[in-house]
């Protein structure tokens, strides 16, 4: 390309940049989790417009599940309400989530809660691109007896890699974040959250580097901020 072509490409990249906007929905969720208990029949939250514009927000409930690898299905056991509304700049509107059912016996129900922005409709030309925002928050059910989780962790490997397999047996969820994989005293592998949950079987896909290890080390922080350290052993795949 010439230098006067050159030139003209990015004269005209520049008046794209000056004449085309990008504009995004921009709200708040809170709580960032929601539980409801046995005892109770709904649970809420609240969702803040933090932006400068008007959005309309659709929640959306989904099953979620786990054998091996992460599941979500439209389900309609949740009751939402609103499960759409409009938000001026800075206001607020509560959802209230209902279990349609009565609550589970030994092992906690898990659910997605999709809160995403809906279009207001075709933009006028010239208005620029806008970014749609979706957050999703899980929303646990909690089993009339309570319990905990009961996790049991270990390392395959093959010759087509090798994967952490945590199954827990317990009735409750297990959660760590900001979760680092040191093999010996390198770390190899960082994963910023690990949910198995109740009654349910996790895989976790690792480094080719991992497939030579004799142990492992999970490295992260539980639900109260307090470190954990979970070491794991090579279990050779047939």
């Amino acid at each position: 390309m010439s230098a006067r072509g050159a030139l003209r490409n990015a004269l005209a990249l520049a008046l794209l940049a000056v004449t085309t906007q990008v504009t995004a929905a921009s709200f708040g969720l809170a709580p960032i989790g929601v539980t409801i208990a046995a005892r109770e029949q709904s649970a809420s939250v609240v969702v803040t417009n933090t932006g400068t514009d008007d959005v309309v927000i659709q929640v959306r409930p989904y099953a979620w599940t786990q054998n091996g690898h992460e599941l979500r299905t439209e389900t309609r056991e949740l009751v939402l309400n609103p499960p759409i509304f409009k938000l001026t700049a800075g206001a607020r509107q509560l959802v209230r989530v209902a279990a349609r059912s009565a609550p589970p016996q030994e092992a906690e129900r898990a659910y997605r809660l999709v809160f995403d922005e809906v279009p207001a409709g075709p933009q006028a030309s010239g208005a620029g691109f806008r970014i749609r925002v979706a957050m999703d928050i899980p929303l646990y059910v909690q089993p009339l007896v309570l319990s905990s989780a009961l996790l049991a962790w270990r390392l395959e490997q093959s010759a087509d890699g090798a994967r952490l397999i945590a199954t827990n047996s317990g009735g409750h969820h297990f959660r760590l974040r900001d979760v680092r994989v040191h093999q010996g005293t390198e770390a190899i592998h960082a994963i910023p959250r690990i949910v198995v949950l109740a009654k349910s079987m996790l895989a976790i896909d690792l480094p080719e580097t991992a497939k030579n290890a004799q142990v492992l080390r999970l490295i992260g922080q539980d639900d109260a901020d307090q470190p954990v350290s979970i070491d794991i052993s090579a279990a050779r795949a047939q």
